[in-house]
């Protein structure tokens, strides 16, 4: 009986030792992680808003939309970053949108939250410079925007373009990625989410 007593106490001083272990490590590193996080953040509403200098959070009545403002060298608004995540193959892909105040979009990142896991070779496709820059340019006027299935037309057959040939078959939306269906829809709903909240504070 005093044997297991003792590995009792044993096993519960191991667990409160690893316990300890455990959160001192979660503190020492939750700054730094918070940091890089931060710099991840800044630099792909950078890349999404290539000509503002800085940005600025806005705030609504929750205390946060997670929008923000694309200011130039004199602080002239020239327009606003903002994100929103989807449900991929693997997991959320997230979709950070720059747009002027014509509705233009001038810069789309897609995939820079750390957690991305879509799969190597076909969803992680999303990702690419070749795959973002096809939102380059959209002018967005409230209706959502869909990939093109060519000929100008705005429903794609599920998985069947390649995001190669860009928008050479002559159509009018952005291509998907073959054979990744699921990542390239979530881009496309939270490209139309941010858009639309974009669009919304333009308009006001």
């Amino acid at each position: 009986m005093r044997n297991v007593i003792d590995l009792v106490w044993k096993l519960l001083l191991i667990c409160l030792v690893a316990g300890l272990a455990l959160g001192l490590v979660n503190e020492v590193t939750k700054g730094p992680i918070a940091e890089q996080e931060k710099v991840a953040a800044d630099q792909a509403r950078a890349a999404a808003f290539p000509g503002a200098k800085r940005f600025e959070l806005l705030k609504d009545a929750q205390g946060g939309s997670g929008s923000y403002t694309a200011l130039g060298e004199n602080g002239e608004l020239l327009g606003y970053v903002g994100s929103a995540r989807s449900k991929g193959y693997g997991g959320d892909i997230e979709v950070v949108v720059g747009m002027d105040l014509k509705g233009n979009v001038v810069g789309a990142v897609i995939g820079g939250n750390g957690d991305f896991s879509e799969t190597a070779g076909l969803g992680a496709k999303v990702k690419d410079a070749s795959f973002a820059d096809q939102f380059i340019g959209i002018r967005y006027t409230g209706e959502k925007v869909d990939y093109s299935a060519g000929g100008g037309g705005f429903v794609i057959p599920a998985g069947s373009i390649l995001v190669q040939k860009a928008q050479s078959d002559g159509g009018s939306g952005p291509d998907a990625v073959s054979g990744a269906t699921y990542s390239s829809r979530a881009v496309i709903e939270a490209f139309n989410s941010t858009c639309e909240e974009l669009f919304r504070l333009i308009a006001h």
